[in-house]
């Protein structure tokens, strides 16, 4: 079996709450076509940043990385990642290039053994917890609904994007705590915006509070921050969601003893294959990863198969409130009654694309 042909295809949705105020405008994904010999498809969607087109990624994967894929065995997309991989360090590809094409490939390889991806990554179980992660509001009202929103729908946790104003975080952390109550896990996304005085007055409120953890107060790579933030507090400390780079760029990082977890997902660490080797990276150094959203609903499909597949993580997160982010496919990952996500039964990621909504708002 081998890979006949790749092609990407532009389409647009409206903005997504949680770049709204940043972003203006339509918010464009990029549709990955990876078809074997026999014509079966795999598929995702990438989704561009910072406003800008998602031919960006489209010309990288047709330009530079379609020769490399082209006859390769989909059955083996770990030498196939290899391949690709040795473009990003010299800057010819982006990190969410290969991991576009990874992911496709990686959904072609489950749809040709008839098994879900999560199968061909370890297996370890079918279901696993969702927390709710929150989008931006104005005042503290508006994030105690959401909250209850969310626990109503069934979520047993919740992470907030608060206001990047220690004092009012801390304000809103407690008032969040009121209304959740004890049971409820809460998390604190600080987006990297806080000093690091700023940082351990935050953490210690949330360790009073009992949040479940502390993700990014300190700006990126400051690793000497992060290991005093975390000598001086009791609650895990996590990040490195979006540092540059692949699996690699974690080592100095880990060296540091910088996080107590580090969040990972599809889009930001390569694939899954990616986020394969940050697993074991991270397992070598007995640390701890926590899920980060994959970017695009199929992405975050990916993202649960790999986490089931591949780890004992308890959590994984899901942007809320979910319609908001539900584009392109005709099914998505389902938040149940009891806060579970479950694998789809299908072979593969387990969703197709809504080829009538991509038509219908094609950009290129």
């Amino acid at each position: 079996m081998q890979i006949r042909a790749v092609r990407t295809l532009c389409f647009s949705q409206p903005m997504i709450p949680i770049h709204a105020r940043t972003f203006p405008g339509q918010l464009e994904l990029l549709l990955t076509v990876v078809e074997a010999d026999d014509g079966t498809q795999g598929y995702s969607l990438a989704r561009a940043h910072g406003g800008q087109s998602a031919r960006v990624i489209g010309n990288q994967i047709d330009i530079t990385l379609q020769p490399l894929v082209l006859g390769c065995d989909p059955l083996a997309p770990v030498p196939i990642w290899e391949r690709m991989a040795a473009m990003e360090p010299a800057g010819y590809v982006s990190v969410f290039a290969i991991s576009a094409l990874d992911v496709a490939i990686w959904d072609l390889a489950g749809k040709l053994q008839g098994v879900a991806v999560s199968q061909l990554c370890g297996g370890r179980r079918t279901s696993m917890q969702a927390y709710a992660s929150s989008t931006h509001f104005d005042d503290i009202d508006g994030y105690v609904a959401d909250l209850r929103c969310a626990l109503a729908q069934g979520f047993k946790a919740y992470k907030v994007h608060p206001f990047y104003d220690p004092q009012r975080d801390m304000v809103l952390a407690r008032a969040l705590r009121a209304a959740a109550g004890p049971g409820i896990r809460l998390m604190l996304d600080a987006a990297k915006r806080y000093a690091q005085a700023d940082a351990l007055c935050v953490g210690e409120v949330l360790q009073d509070l009992g949040y479940h953890w502390y993700e990014e107060p300190l700006p990126q790579q400051d690793w000497a921050g992060y290991a005093r933030l975390r000598k001086a507090l009791q609650i895990p400390v996590i990040g490195g969601e979006t540092l540059p780079g692949l699996h690699h760029a974690m080592v100095n990082a880990l060296d540091a003893n910088a996080y107590a977890a580090v969040l990972c997902d599809v889009y930001w660490k390569g694939g899954i294959t990616g986020c394969l080797k940050t697993i074991a990276l991270c397992a070598s150094r007995g640390v701890d990863v926590a899920s980060h959203h994959g970017a695009s609903a199929l992405m975050n499909l990916a993202n649960l198969q790999v986490l089931c597949g591949a780890t004992n993580v308890d959590m994984i997160e899901v942007l809320f409130p979910e319609a908001p982010y539900q584009y392109g496919l005709t099914s998505y990952l389902r938040v149940g009654a009891d806060g579970l996500v479950h694998v789809p039964a299908q072979a593969g990621l387990g969703a197709e694309p809504d080829w009538r909504y991509i038509e219908a708002n094609r950009t290129g």
